[in-house]
């Protein structure tokens, strides 16, 4: 085995691990609908909007309501979406974690592994502060659609990528964990590039962890 005996970092992309941000990001949808043209969405769509980026939810409620808006009015679009979303998360409690992950937080965290929570839409100090999480998180880094937002925490954490895990749930994450080691969670076929896969995040334990680390050594 190379380098360090010990796993020093775990970065988590932010959807759908700590919350259910799918969940979390319709009602705000909703919301905004019913703000802007006065109707809501049917929660028939919510699986479409799945994972998707704040521009590509914007699209398919425009294309919902048969609406094409100027590019400047999009900008103030997603800032109200985001508006909605902030507010949706203020009403969150620790009740709202997934199951497991506080356990997982807590066995890293005894385990001396930083941990690194990555922010596309910069609500995640506040839906982590609100469900009782954020004590357990040594960095928040803003993505910004930034190329290599794991690597940007690594360095943020001041550790060498190759001592730390990523874990994400969509392709894209697992894509832009090559780097280091990419744990999957949710479903098995998306996340097939991943170096382990699990169905939610508090399946996972830290040995299982140390181990899918000491095994790409």
């Amino acid at each position: 085995m190379k380098g360090c005996l010990i796993m020093d970092g775990a970065i988590f992309s932010f959807n759908n691990i700590f919350v259910n941000t799918n969940k979390l990001s319709f009602t705000a949808w909703q919301r905004f609908a019913m703000y802007e043209f006065g109707m809501g969405l049917p929660g028939k769509l919510a699986s479409q909007f799945d994972n998707l980026t704040p521009s590509q939810g914007l699209s398919l409620v425009l294309a919902h309501f048969n609406a094409n808006p100027a590019p400047s009015e999009k900008a103030s679009m997603i800032a109200e979406w985001q508006k909605f979303l902030n507010e949706e998360a203020d009403s969150l409690s620790e009740k709202d974690q997934l199951p497991g992950i506080k356990r997982l937080l807590l066995n890293l965290y005894d385990h001396y592994v930083k941990i690194a929570v990555l922010d596309a839409n910069g609500d995640v100090q506040n839906v982590l502060k609100q469900i009782g999480l954020d004590n357990y998180v040594d960095s928040i880094v803003k993505t910004n659609d930034k190329e290599s937002p794991y690597l940007t925490a690594v360095n943020q954490l001041n550790l060498i990528g190759a001592n730390c895990i990523g874990v994400g749930t969509t392709a894209h994450d697992i894509e832009n964990i090559h780097h280091i080691n990419a744990i999957g969670v949710g479903d098995a076929t998306t996340l097939a590039n991943a170096d382990y896969q699990v169905l939610q995040a508090g399946d996972l334990r830290y040995p299982m962890l140390q181990k899918i680390w000491e095994d790409k050594q």
